[in-house]
């Protein structure tokens, strides 16, 4: 596939020759629209603005459970609402789940609806394995949200969401049996919690219960096809499916990106790590909410929101410490 002809067209950044003063600098300069009552020079500094008709922002929400930690994810949604970008997106992990207890799910999901109420900006939903992991949840799920894996396109940009959870794939039951004993043992302890899930997973592996159907590769297959225009590409997911040598599924949707500009975002692990592959950003969101799977004060152990701003030379990404957004106040979100 070539080179996605926005890119080849579009011309660079002029420099700021090095021997400009900043006193030399012309209002002219500034962004349309922005006027000033003095002439050349003008008391600005930094390059000239570039007129950006396609600038956008969105947010990300990464993972509430998997061992929730009380009122996290609430300032999550209060930080989404100080930063107020055009949408948002949560990476999956809602609810606790892995249940088929039909009552229990629609307890969950009504806390979640209670949760998500103060939102002032939409925001899109990805498939976490807590969320679907059994033929109830994916009722649960379909009722409320409609569909698992879909995509939009906004000023140019596409959205892929992918569904790492089709089929669902539950935990063999010895296993699970084995998780569930350490996890009433803790007894809501965040550290012991934190062991019982760091033991019974390899989070920096390909994560093994991750699946994408055939019908769903060949749907993203067929809108990178039909979208081969747009400027960059974000593809959204739970589970990390780069990690290590790379999920089969992952393979097959790199292949599809084929030279075009693109960044994956993705949660599950509670860790943040971003790696770069040809040229193209891979990120592991750290939780919003969700226990440590590392030990405490591990690198990427942070509880986050982040801000990713779309302009003319592509993303530009803020990972947000949950811990240093403050309100118009002062006060912690």
């Amino acid at each position: 596939m070539s080179r996605n002809p926005y890119f080849a067209a579009r011309q660079p950044r002029p420099a700021v020759p090095s021997e400009t003063s900043v006193h030399e600098r012309d209002p002219a300069q500034l962004p349309a629209g922005l006027t000033i009552d003095v002439g050349s020079p003008a008391p600005f500094s930094g390059p000239g603005a570039v007129p950006d008709p396609g600038r956008f922002t969105f947010a990300l929400v990464s993972d509430r459970t998997g061992g929730a930690q009380p009122g996290v994810f609430e300032r999550g949604i209060a930080a989404v609402n100080a930063l107020a970008p055009d949408f948002a997106v949560q990476l999956g992990d809602l609810v606790e789940g892995y249940t088929r207890d039909g009552s229990v799910l629609d307890a969950e999901w009504d806390e979640i609806d209670a949760m998500l109420a103060p939102l002032r900006v939409p925001m899109f939903h990805v498939a976490g394995n807590h969320d679907v992991a059994n033929e109830v949840m994916r009722e649960r799920w379909l009722r409320r949200y409609g569909a698992f894996h879909y995509h939009f396109r906004f000023r140019d940009v596409l959205f892929l969401v992918l569904n790492t959870q089709d089929p669902e794939r539950e935990m063999p039951p010895d296993d699970e049996a084995r998780l569930r004993a350490r996890l009433a043992a803790a007894g809501g302890d965040e550290e012991l919690t934190r062991q019982a899930y760091e033991e019974a997973f390899d989070w920096n592996g390909v994560p093994a219960a991750a699946g994408l159907s055939e019908g769903q590769l060949g749907y993203a297959e067929e809108v990178l096809r039909a979208h081969a225009d747009v400027r960059w590409t974000f593809v959204l997911m739970h589970m990390p499916l780069w990690q290590g040598e790379g999920h089969p599924a992952y393979h097959r949707i790199r292949a599809a990106l084929g030279e075009r500009p693109h960044t994956m975002f993705a949660g599950h692990v509670h860790n943040y790590q971003a790696t770069e592959r040809d040229g193209n950003r891979y990120i592991r969101l750290g939780p919003t909410g969700g226990v440590w799977v590392f030990a405490e004060g591990a690198p990427g152990n942070v509880h986050h929101v982040t801000l990713v701003t779309m302009g003319a030379d592509g993303p530009s990404v803020a990972n947000l410490a949950l811990d240093g957004i403050r309100t118009a106040d002062g006060a912690p979100v």
